[in-house]
């Protein structure tokens, strides 16, 4: 029975393969790496996304000035969420990056022939040590706030704040912005396939 299916729907249906390569996209292994990295790259763009549209409720639209229609009760409430999908994210960006580097070394001979694999290792490794900056200004904001509960630990104003600060420095802001953007290109990437080259010589090794 054909098990390639599943691996040229990620690389190609004219992918010919040399067999070493063809025994490690096979192995249970890499296909579990590349089921995390897919699993926890959906929630972790799908809950940025959220975070970024949470986050920027609480403000006047187009403004980083508090929308004085919610009360500050309201305005934590918004906060506590947007510090919840901060956690999803957080672990989801934990499995992706286990998923991801693990799919990597596993394929890593496929590289030389599949320009858009190599790219996107490449834009996955530069993305992690901006999320895990990211990660660390999230957990700060955690521990204003009760984690079973949800109540806030301090005073509004410093919870307010603490918030603020992070929506309004510029250094997070470009931070979060690239990464975003390197995330998307992973997806695009994925989806284009450029630098693709089934038929190169690299590929006709013997069976």
């Amino acid at each position: 029975m054909d098990s390639r299916p599943a691996e040229e729907a990620l690389l190609g249906s004219e992918v010919e393969y040399p067999v070493p390569y063809l025994c490690r996209m096979h192995r249970t292994s890499t296909k579990i790496f590349l089921l995390f990295f897919l699993l926890g790259g959906v929630i972790w763009v799908g809950g940025g996304i959220a975070r970024m549209v949470v986050g920027y409720s609480v403000f006047i639209p187009g403004t980083l000035e508090w929308n004085t229609a919610q009360s500050d009760q309201a305005r934590l409430q918004t906060i506590w969420l947007f510090t919840l999908l901060g956690g999803w994210t957080g672990w989801s960006s934990l499995v992706a990056t286990i998923g991801g580097l693990g799919a990597m070394y596993a394929l890593r001979g496929l590289f030389r022939h599949h320009g858009w694999l190599l790219m996107s290792a490449i834009l996955l490794v530069l993305v992690l040590p901006v999320q895990g900056y990211i990660i660390t200004e999230d957990y700060r904001l955690w521990t204003y706030f009760d984690r079973v509960t949800g109540m806030p630990l301090a005073e509004p104003r410093d919870i307010f704040q603490i918030f603020l600060t992070r929506f309004s420095s510029p250094i997070i802001n470009v931070m979060v912005a690239m990464s975003s953007l390197a995330l998307l290109t992973i997806v695009a990437l994925g989806a284009m396939r450029p630098l693709h080259h089934p038929k190169s010589p690299g590929n006709h090794e013997s069976r």
